[in-house]
């Protein structure tokens, strides 16, 4: 993973993911630009970023790793071990390790992106505004490359499974799913007196692709006594349509958060009405914190298809969404049983369950494969 194993996004993902392995008896090798944080106890770790350069932002470390993180790489890997390649990945990476024969395998973080692009483009068009989701033709030909010379695509969610229907890579679709670290015991809720406000929460980058604008759309018209928290960055575009709902007094916005449980603890309800995502680890912190999950089918991931604790609304409807949080605000009852269901369904995907059950799934497709 060419980028940086962060404590948060893409970065934690895969270090959960290889930890989880690890802490099952998996051997694993972790090549990245930098840790950031302690190195996780298990995993053998393989940077090239000096401690000093970490203050650097990554934009312009990279150009200083990129190329000696590969050549680090595509020496120490043997032709008989499983590449393990995430999208930052170049893909000159994936030629050399095929010309070996080294068997690769694609981690999938979003949706296709020939999928993707079409879905996001009449978002954004249907606001009136230019497209600002970064994906072009040439970012598609290159990820179709990666794909031709992979022999299993990891696809973490059903939204991802679904972008690969009818393409030429169909048959090298591996299902798995993300997760979190479950705590095993939760904080007590804070007592909620008479006239306390109903929290909605909203973590993530609030943006198009996110479903913003149908949340925000239906908070212009959010039932009295429920108020919205946003944990993350905003979409210029989101903060110029839509700057009287997230300047009116029932909104508060938190900006990016390394550690967001506290306001999981905090929060009532959790919203996530994406209309493009991988598998998104949100949902699986909210469910692990008992927080009562409305999502899109994009947004309840994994966990919303296997299990159904995952209150499931259309996201292009903004009406359908304004009815279901108001159905939130005003029961209690509604919001304890959803937030047990998911509570007792995360269980089930703590990173030290979901890890060795995906290289699980894996090693039975390769060999699958072998036998074939």
């Amino acid at each position: 993973m060419e980028m940086p194993g962060n404590l948060v996004g893409v970065g934690m993902t895969c270090r959960s993911l290889l930890l989880g392995a690890a802490n099952a008896g998996t051997p694993v090798d972790l090549f990245t630009s930098y840790i950031d944080g302690e190195k996780p106890a298990g995993l053998y770790i393989h940077s090239v970023l000096p401690d000093f350069l970490k203050i650097l932002p990554y934009s312009i470390s990279r150009h200083l790793t990129s190329s000696r993180l590969r050549r680090k790489f595509l020496e120490a890997i043997g032709d008989d071990e499983i590449a393990y390649l995430w999208p930052s990945t170049a893909l000159s990476v994936y030629e050399a390790l095929a010309a070996r024969g080294v068997t690769i395998v694609s981690e999938m973080v979003n949706t296709r992106m020939a999928v993707a692009k079409p879905l996001l483009d009449s978002a954004y068009e249907g606001l009136g505004l230019e497209p600002a989701h970064g994906i072009t033709a040439a970012r598609i030909d290159e990820q179709n490359a990666r794909h031709g010379l992979s022999t299993a695509i990891i696809a973490p969610s059903p939204a991802v499974e679904s972008s690969f229907v009818d393409s030429a890579y169909a048959p090298r679709i591996v299902p798995t799913s993300y997760g979190t670290w479950v705590p095993k015991v939760l904080k007590p809720r804070p007592e909620r007196f008479g006239g306390a406000p109903v929290v909605f929460l909203f973590v993530g980058r609030l943006c198009v692709r996110k479903g913003a604008h149908f949340l925000l759309e239906a908070w212009r018209n959010a039932p009295k006594g429920a108020v919205l928290r946003i944990v993350g960055e905003i979409e210029p575009a989101m903060r110029k349509l839509f700057a009287d709902v997230l300047d009116a007094p029932n909104v508060s916005c938190a900006g990016f958060m390394h550690n967001v449980a506290l306001e999981y603890e905090r929060a009532d309800v959790a919203v996530l009405p994406s209309l493009e995502e991988g598998d998104p680890i949100a949902t699986y912190e909210a469910a692990a914190h008992g927080v009562p999950i409305i999502a899109s089918t994009a947004g309840g991931g994994r966990i919303a298809s296997e299990t159904g604790a995952i209150n499931i609304v259309d996201h292009l409807d903004a009406e359908c969404l304004r009815d279901r949080i108001s159905e939130f605000a005003a029961s209690r009852d509604l919001r304890q049983n959803w937030g047990a269901a998911a509570r007792n369904a995360s269980l089930a995907y703590d990173w030290n369950t979901v890890a060795p059950n995906n290289i699980r799934r894996l090693y039975d497709f390769l060999d699958q494969q072998a036998g074939d």
